[in-house]
């Protein structure tokens, strides 16, 4: 029997789900790779468990450490080992000769029985495990043996005892070429000992920052960590940067931060998240001032409003609109082709405002998380059609909305040449709705408004001169889903000639 070539194999294997691959590793050597890459593909370090100790052991084998590609690590491990080296042994006992006996036969036994198992690598690492000290030299030499890191997530703060001793194995990942996403949730005050000058990733191509700044000493020393340390960070990755996401855990002052960091010549695409309490993220014209200096290489945008941690956890509408639109006046991002504006703490009114700013060049806009009207709607749509703007809209995302004829018609009118459109949908309403205003409050999606919906919209001539060609609808609730999704998929296909999907 001529044996079955590996490239078949590799292709059967795509068929089987990861769970039942990783039973049958003993199959063949393909499989063995396969189901070895998977197990193996994401460690995480959190807590000196058996877990860990059984991970640590494993990935001092070569062949082992060359499969993992995305690593997190939460240096809680080394507080645990330093809080037990605080605890005082207990006072000594006086004891019977009997059951000082009767412990030395025990501790016999156990030593006889160790024996058999001392040569095991689990238990000479355990056994080693007995400082601090000692944990953050295996983790280094665990760490920096692991060549094809390419996703690496570290969670840094709370954990102001450890920083003496948790630096050496937390960066010696920065080196490794294969190095392409940072993500560093980090305390502000451990910012100077992660981040030092002496920090390069070579071939970075992402950084995602979330800050924390509660347990900052002083203004002085925050801003004076944002400027002296982090920005020269960031700026020393200008040559390959090309995604930069930035978020404060609370509202927190970033303006030096912002106007610390050089131009990036490389960066494509921005993520800020803004807190929604006031002071938000400093003096906006922090962020205007990064914007422009970034305008000539930006083509995406993502804004989010967050609500994470601050004092008062109260979100200031006024404030935040007025934020946005200091941060965003006058500045001009000729480049930009994606806009993405999410969450429902983000007011439609200052999403309403990003849109205006910089709807001229953009192609494609993601609008999620706040209901829109469908005047709303029609503002958005009215925008976007303005004939002064340089290219169509290909690719739309926009919900909360109740869908109804009116609306799509509303979207086969203003935008002919849309491509993609993705909804998520709140109600679905026939004609006789003429705007969600109308429904009564604790209202729910009935099985006829549904029905009738489809009915109106049977009704209707097929849409021959809209372009769209994938489209998906995403309803919060739909009584009998499987049932309802097919009707719909059904209608829309029907109605619009040019339609290849519908989900």
């Amino acid at each position: 029997m001529c044996p079955i070539p590996h490239e078949i194999w590799l292709h059967i294997a795509q068929f089987i789900p990861v769970r039942v691959l990783l039973n049958l590793i003993s199959v063949n050597s393909t499989f063995f790779e396969l189901a070895m890459d998977y197990r193996y593909r994401q460690m995480s370090f959190a807590y000196l468990d058996k877990r860990m100790i059984r991970s640590l052991v494993r990935l001092r084998d070569p062949a082992v450490a060359k499969r993992v590609r995305i690593l997190h690590v939460y240096p809680g491990f080394i507080k645990e080992v330093v809080d037990m080296e605080k605890i005082e042994p207990e006072p000594m006992i006086r004891r019977s000769l009997l059951n000082k006996f009767h412990d030395l036969a025990n501790l016999l036994n156990v030593l006889l029985d160790q024996k058999l198992f001392m040569k095991h690598p689990r238990i000479r690492l355990i056994r080693s495990l007995k400082r601090a000290e000692d944990v953050v030299q295996v983790m280094l030499e665990v760490l920096s043996g692991l060549p094809n890191v390419t996703d690496y997530y570290v969670t840094w703060y709370r954990l102001p005892s450890i920083s003496a001793t948790a630096v050496p194995f937390l960066s010696t990942v920065f080196h490794h070429a294969n190095l392409q996403k940072l993500s560093l949730e980090i305390a502000v005050e451990n910012v100077k000992d992660l981040l030092t000058p002496a920090f390069q990733a070579q071939n970075l191509k992402e950084l995602q920052l979330c800050i924390h700044t509660e347990n900052a000493h002083s203004t002085a020393e925050c801003d004076a960590v944002l400027s002296q340390h982090l920005a020269p960070a960031i700026s020393r990755l200008q040559s390959t940067l090309e995604i930069l996401s930035i978020q404060s855990w609370e509202p927190s002052d970033l303006f030096p931060l912002f106007l610390a960091i050089k131009s990036l010549p490389a960066l494509d695409q921005l993520i800020i998240a803004i807190p929604v309490e006031s002071m938000h993220l400093g003096h906006p014209r922090g962020l205007a001032a990064f914007l422009s200096a970034n305008r000539s290489s930006l083509r995406v945008l993502r804004l989010r409003a967050t609500q994470f941690g601050g004092q008062g956890m109260t979100p200031d509408p006024v404030s935040f609109d007025s934020w946005i639109k200091t941060a965003i006046q006058g500045v001009e991002l000729p480049k930009l082709r994606i806009l993405d504006i999410s969450t429902n703490l983000f007011p439609v009114e200052t999403s309403a405002l990003c849109l205006h700013q910089f709807s001229s060049t953009i192609t494609s806009l993601s609008l999620t998380g706040s209901y829109r009207s469908y005047d709303e709607m029609e503002e958005i749509l009215d925008l976007m059609a303005n004939e002064s703007r340089e290219e169509a809209l290909s690719t739309l995302r926009i919900g909360l909305i109740s869908l109804s004829p009116q609306i799509v018609d509303l979207l086969a009118s203003k935008l002919p040449r849309l491509y993609k459109l993705d909804l998520t949908v709140k109600y679905i309403l026939p004609y006789v709705y003429c705007s969600p205003e109308l429904r009564q409050p604790g209202d729910i999606q009935r099985s006829s408004q549904i029905e009738e919906f489809i009915t109106d919209m049977e009704s209707l001539p097929p849409y021959s001169q809209w372009k769209l060609r994938h489209m998906s609808v995403l309803a919060e609730y739909l009584p009998y889903r499987p049932h309802y999704e097919e009707l719909l998929g059904q209608t829309f296909l029907s109605l619009i000639p040019s339609l290849a999907t519908f989900t």
